[in-house]
């Protein structure tokens, strides 16, 4: 037997000005698909050879280029073509990739790789627990599921899960289709968190009956992600039945986790303070050091431009009364690029700001110069971090800015200690993310979530939709 192999994900802001293209992807071909995704030896031990087709993934952001799409899609799809006599097909698939005039990309890559193999090819997609699914999905893709964790911290294990069911499946000649149920309510993934009820207790349940009913072979909360402006945008559940003869059962708990969660759509919260930026600097101030000050509205990993300065101007605007404040990272690259032209303990004017909205509004200080680094991270747990991006670090009194060349989300121990930061020798230290992710919260003291303004802002019910369906929870009074 005979599997495709590949990733192609995107989780895409339709609120952020931009596009995302060709060069913002990380690509591989060949082998390196195979190393960068840890589901090898699932299939080598089953004896099933691996045909490696293409990993492209890329940091969230705006809608994904048509051009972009159709390139990387037509690699995957000319991989198909060259092996007639594929069985089977795994894939790591984010779920919110919403591409230019096309629409879902997942969909459309899941579509038009079913026209090639017929109903003989069993398909098997590794997902985002922020995916928003089409009606169809459920009709195109056999196996599916998403990771029960938020932050995420299980992608090896979801992976994992959906090729074993994928080899499952092959080794009993099985085609049947998971039972899905889309739910008339979407939250931002920072109100979802897994470590807090009541998302803490509907993934227990997932857990609970994949490890011990047998009938179901995975089973799926998918939160959907709030900033993608589309009919198909809304949380959904999904139960994959481990043979065909438990397809009915699958159903009827599918029915039942739907009225679950939905029943408990009120209940979503923040996991700890949210507070607006100027309440946000004030309690920094007073609450034990370090304090972990997370950017809400300007999310990197949620597809902002990563350029606001709201929180740095109210930090400015205090005074740091002898506080020592990092700020990492804001994305300038026209400010990156004055920098680099200085040398360390360099004094000098430097504007900052993209300018390209109201957060982003410049503005221009007297810097110290510090240095310029390599900032290194890892797209997954299991493979070695490289070079995300390129930053600087000037100093206005006791507050240190980071200013990176590519819009970059700071989350892990290995994004500081590249540029030679520890952000346990300062009083505060902010980050553009969401939640505090893992990483973050062994090295804060506090934490504070930032409700701030920017293209993932999370008072969604203020957001000017277009598309999404209506009536939807929290949108509408439903």
């Amino acid at each position: 037997m005979k599997v495709l192999i590949g990733a192609f994900a995107h989780e895409s802001n339709d609120f952020c000005p931009g596009f995302t293209t060709r060069e913002m992807f990380e690509f591989y071909e060949g082998q390196d698909v195979l190393d960068h995704l840890p589901v090898s030896d699932i299939f080598q031990k089953a004896g099933i050879e691996m045909v490696p087709s293409i990993f492209a993934c890329a940091q969230s952001y705006g809608p994904v280029e048509k051009e972009t799409y159709l390139y990387f899609e037509g690699k995957i799809l000319d991989t198909l073509r060259q092996n007639p006599d594929i069985d089977g097909i795994w894939m790591f698939c984010h779920g919110a990739m919403n591409v230019e005039e096309i629409g879902s990309g997942e969909y459309r890559l899941a579509c038009d790789m079913r026209e090639i193999t017929g109903d003989r090819c069993a398909i098997s997609f590794g997902m985002d627990l922020h995916g928003n699914l089409e009606e169809d999905f459920c009709r195109q893709v056999n196996i599916f599921r998403c990771y029960h964790t938020a932050p995420h911290t299980d992608q090896a294990d979801t992976y994992r899960r959906t090729a074993q069911t994928l080899v499952h499946y092959l080794q009993h000649g099985y085609r049947i289709f998971p039972q899905m149920r889309k739910l008339p309510m979407i939250f931002p993934g920072e109100m979802a968190a897994t470590t807090v009820e009541p998302m803490q207790g509907i993934i227990a349940q997932l857990k609970q009956w994949e490890a011990s009913d047998p009938a179901i072979a995975c089973a799926s909360m998918y939160v959907g992600f709030a900033w993608t402006d589309a009919p198909r945008t809304s949380s959904t559940v999904v139960v994959v039945p481990a043979t065909p003869e438990d397809e009915a059962y699958c159903a009827k708990k599918a029915d039942e986790l739907a009225a679950a969660v939905f029943d408990k759509r009120k209940e979503f919260c923040f996991e700890m303070p949210a507070l607006p930026p100027r309440e946000t600097v004030e309690e920094s101030f007073r609450l034990p050091a370090p304090v972990c000050v997370t950017d809400m509205g300007d999310n990197p990993t949620a597809g902002t431009t990563g350029g606001s300065l709201v929180l740095l101007k109210e930090y400015l605007a205090a005074g740091s009364g002898g506080k020592r404040v990092l700020i990492a990272g804001i994305y300038d690259p026209q400010a990156f690029s004055s920098c680099i032209a200085h040398s360390p303990g360099d004094v000098f004017t430097l504007r900052l700001g993209l300018d390209i909205d109201s957060v982003t509004q410049p503005v221009d200080i007297r810097v110290i110069y510090r240095g310029c680094h390599k900032v290194l991270g890892y797209d997954f747990i299991t493979n070695p971090p490289i070079e995300r991006c390129q930053s600087c670090t000037v100093s206005i009194g006791n507050i240190d800015i980071v200013i990176t060349n590519r819009p970059y989300a700071f989350t892990q121990k290995v994004n500081f200690s590249s540029c030679q930061l520890d952000p346990r020798k300062y009083d505060v230290f902010v980050t553009k993310f969401g939640y505090i992710f893992p990483e973050l919260k062994e090295l804060g003291q506090s934490y504070i979530m930032s409700n701030t303004p920017g293209e993932s802002y999370q008072m969604i019910a203020e957001l000017p939709y277009r598309k999404i369906n209506r009536p939807i929870f929290p949108l509408d009074h439903i």
